[in-house]
């Protein structure tokens, strides 16, 4: 009623007058094919789209009514209409894996009250207090950054520098390592990790297989996958259950053979009677954090060592801090601007509502196009250019980087279903690459440029080759 009410006072236009790709009845689902292209590179189909049908476009995707958005203001508008209980999409691979075996998963995948209850339960020590979680993550970016030389693919001792071609994979396991570290605090030392070792190794070999299989599955409907057993479905089931079965040890590992500490699993303890219910919440996290962490370290390496003179600015002004620089928190936030782990941020709407000039209805999905919009010249400066010094707060030096509009990057999205890792995600980040930094100087070994290409999240399409250069 609010919507026609909209529409008849001329408030809003009707959401059949908003332009999109026109979808063909007979072509079926052959229609989503021909509307978004390869999944690999659908951040740039749907860039182009908007070039072509405005800030603002709907488009059917399956069954499903879309709008994909990459106006800031009309971005944040949307979390104005998520409601109480925020429903997100998720990869139809996995839920289907869920509800074939009966599966109950965590936070990611909860809804409703269960959602809310543990939402609120982790927000305290995840999101608001979290000054407990500095020397745990310290400890182990220390460990990290000793073992470089170790994983070198070439080393000059006289030059004192080394090449790594297998950086992704020594940051999936820092990253694993890092929410281990969160979760048993200080009871996580040299010889409990070691008791966990061998297992933290697995565990990251089989979440890296869990995303590639995943995204071998995103243009095939996981039913028909599984029907016509495709490799890439039967790996698939046979990954999941193997990586939250390592997860699950992990986890019985921590609290009957290693002395109850004080990080995050110590607090949930306290309030959550159910193991089960604790192992659910951590393998998800770690399997969702520990990727997308990952990457956004990885990309912010690449970018600093792409640009030298940005590197020794960074580097200059982290030589005292290396958590809290302003520098530092702006690199981060640079690199997600230009390759956002998660290209689009997705919520159904709770209830109808006016986005724009136009009205859309309840249940329609609304799609932040984060990629567009950080790299859309209306919203930034030299969009495509890696500049740090953008975030940093207005003063002289700093007046010729506009436009600029921190609205059109939202990585963790906002509201009441935001990205509940944020906080450790950035504080492992800012403080591995300040270290690093401080240690080292980057250059790029590859040959030709590292562009983006989308397998569930933002990852290089190529293998990522950095050296390190000892600093004297």
């Amino acid at each position: 009623m609010k919507l026609m009410s909209s529409v008849a006072s001329g408030k809003a236009r009707p959401f059949q007058d908003l332009p999109g790709p026109r979808r063909f009845p007979f072509l079926g689902t052959i229609n989503d094919i021909i509307h978004l292209g390869n999944p690999k590179t659908l951040h740039l189909t749907i860039s182009k789209h908007h070039i072509k049908y405005g800030p603002l476009f709907k488009i059917q995707i399956g069954n499903v009514n879309a709008v994909f958005i990459k106006d800031p203001d009309m971005m944040r508008s949307v979390f104005a209409y998520e409601g109480k209980f925020p429903k997100h999409p998720l990869p139809e691979a996995w839920t289907y894996f869920n509800e074939k075996r009966k599966c109950k998963r965590g936070l990611f995948f909860m809804d409703d009250e269960e959602w809310l209850h543990y939402r609120k339960l982790l927000n305290q020590p995840l999101l608001r207090n979290t000054s407990w979680m500095i020397g745990p993550i310290k400890r182990v970016s220390d460990n990290t950054i000793k073992s470089l030389p170790h994983n070198a693919k070439h080393s000059d001792c006289k030059e004192k520098r080394f090449e790594l071609h297998n950086v992704e994979s020594v940051l999936y396991k820092w990253s694993i390592e890092v929410l281990l570290s969160v979760m048993l605090g200080s009871s996580y030392n040299e010889i409990n990790a070691i008791k966990l070792n061998e297992l933290v190794e697995q565990f990251s070999r089989t979440v890296y297989q869990i995303f590639m299989y995943s995204s071998k599955l995103m243009a095939v409907p996981p039913e028909i996958a599984d029907r016509l057993q495709l490799d890439a479905w039967k790996q698939f089931e046979r990954i999941v259950p193997e990586s939250l079965a390592i997860a699950n040890k992990i986890i019985d590992i921590s609290i009957d053979d290693i002395e109850r500490g004080d990080g995050l699993l110590s607090k949930l303890e306290d309030c959550i009677p159910s193991r089960d219910s604790i192992k659910r919440i951590f393998s998800d996290f770690i399997i969702a954090a520990g990727d997308t962490t990952a990457f956004a370290t990885l990309w912010c390496l690449y970018l600093l060592a792409k640009n030298q003179a940005v590197q020794t600015m960074v580097r200059d002004e982290t030589k005292h801090d290396f958590l809290e620089s302003p520098l530092i928190r702006a690199t981060v936030k640079e690199s997600l601007r230009l390759f956002p782990i998660a290209p689009f941020i997705g919520r159904f709407l709770a209830t109808d509502a006016i986005i724009g000039d136009y009205c859309i209805p309840k249940n329609t999905l609304a799609l932040l196009s984060l990629y567009s919009a950080g790299r859309d010249e209306v919203n930034f400066y030299l969009p495509n250019e890696f500049l740090p010094q953008r975030w940093l707060r207005r003063d002289d030096k700093n007046q010729s980087i506009i436009p600029f509009n921190a609205n059109a990057s939202l990585p963790f999205a906002i509201g009441s279903r935001s990205c509940i890792g944020r906080r450790v995600a950035l504080i492992q980040m800012q403080y591995l690459l300040s270290k690093i930094l401080n240690e080292y100087r980057l250059t790029v070994l590859n040959d030709e440029e590292v562009d983006a290409e989308l397998k569930l999240v933002t990852v290089p399409n190529k293998k990522v080759k950095l050296a390190f250069h000892k600093l004297q």
